[in-house]
């Protein structure tokens, strides 16, 4: 619930799209993976105990909490206006004041990290930024020398740089060597039912959904799709801003692929029912972190199918799907197994939803993020630093 009053907090958690999360507001849609893994961490250490405000935009219909937390108002979006970059940054510092907490968590690639970690640093509070996606290393999509050298800032002073894979620890050490301390905390799966595995239950189609951007290479679907004319394949492909070419290239291809349907974004509890009852959920990504589509897959009992991502080798090691290793062949390979294979579910279930348990649920991760909070606290940032002024790389 939404408390007027402001109260000092141990944990404040911030990422600059935050008030989207259809968590907190029933006008909203689908929250984005950093969202909802922001969210989730909210929920799980408010129900350790630890008193936690979340950063969002005013919500329109909001949603009652079973859980105590403090969502703190900030100003609306100003990226777009004249100025607004002064004015994103004014809002960020006036929300994390009036968040008051010990500790500040921020996901978000943006040079408002820097912001947040100058806050924390003049404020003597710890800052701790979560990383969502591998590019927040390459940067990538990065492309102003100010924002990579605010970024660059905030990721350097944050007394911990919490990523999801050793592979992303390598990554985090190659770009900034002198980071106080890397910690690899797993994403969290949110509970959920398992697909039906009951006598002639059969998954009926292959699904991809996300968002519809060059970096996921939505067209691999597609010709895979073509490739497998005998299996059945949906997609929901999100589009990113007003216009987009890779939404455009999908549905002029998809008209004339019979076995390849197309679905408009979907609110959350229908798209459970579409993952439940999905032979795989595929990925074709070049650039991500943990994909929330693997732990929304696997969290229901269902293997994902994996054209290159597979991160510290998880799904290949643990026997959670078919990672091709960037082999076409064996993707569409693969493919045809989980089809030929789709009546039975019950082998599958039950290894993937064990390791997602064990691994990824509020339980486990909980726990984790809950220790490094603690331990944070204990070692309050002292203002001003020898590394204030980082290279901009």
């Amino acid at each position: 619930m939404c408390h007027p009053q402001v109260v000092r907090h141990e944990v404040a958690i911030y990422t600059t799209s935050s008030g989207t999360a259809g968590f907190y507001d029933r006008s909203h849609g689908r929250a984005g993976g950093a969202e909802r893994q922001m969210t989730l961490l909210a929920r799980a250490l408010a129900e350790r105990g630890h008193r936690v405000a979340h950063v969002i935009y005013p919500p329109r219909d909001p949603v009652a909490l079973a859980y105590p937390l403090t969502l703190v108002h900030r100003d609306p979006y100003a990226g777009d206006r004249r100025f607004g970059s002064a004015l994103e940054a004014r809002a960020t510092w006036r929300a994390l004041r009036d968040a008051d907490a010990d500790v500040v968590v921020a996901r978000t690639a943006s040079p408002l990290v820097g912001v947040a970690a100058a806050f924390c640093k003049l404020r003597r509070r710890a800052f701790v930024f979560s990383s969502s996606n591998i590019s927040d290393f390459t940067l990538e999509k990065m492309s102003s020398p100010r924002n990579r050298f605010l970024y660059g800032l905030g990721v350097r002073l944050a007394d911990a740089v919490v990523v999801q894979s050793q592979d992303q620890i390598a990554l985090a050490r190659k770009r900034f060597p002198a980071l106080r301390r890397v910690v690899q905390i797993p994403s969290f799966a949110e509970p959920a039912a398992a697909a039906p595995a009951e006598e002639g239950s059969r998954a009926e189609a292959f699904l991809w959904y996300g968002r519809c951007v060059a970096q996921k290479e939505p067209m691999r679907y597609v010709a895979l799709a073509r490739a497998l004319p005998e299996a059945r394949f949906l997609m929901i492909p999100v589009p990113e801003g007003r216009s987009s070419r890779e939404l455009d290239d999908v549905q002029a291809a998809a008209r004339d692929l019979p076995n390849l349907e197309l679905l408009d974004p979907m609110p959350h509890d229908r798209l459970s029912t579409l993952i439940s009852s999905a032979v795989a959920v595929v990925n074709t990504s070049v650039l991500e972190g943990m994909p929330n589509t693997f732990l929304e897959a696997w969290a229901r009992g269902v293997p994902v199918l994996t054209l290159r991502f597979d991160p510290d080798d998880v799904v290949a090691r643990h026997a959670l799907g078919i990672a091709a290793q960037g082999s076409w062949d064996r993707f569409v390979a693969g493919a045809r197994d989980l089809w030929e294979g789709r009546a039975d579910r019950e082998g599958w279930a039950e290894r993937v939803r064990a390791y997602v348990e064990d691994a990824h649920s509020l339980a486990a991760v909980g726990d984790l993020w809950s220790d490094l909070i603690a331990e944070v606290r204990r070692r309050p940032a002292r203002a001003g630093s020898r590394r204030l002024l980082p290279s901009p790389d």
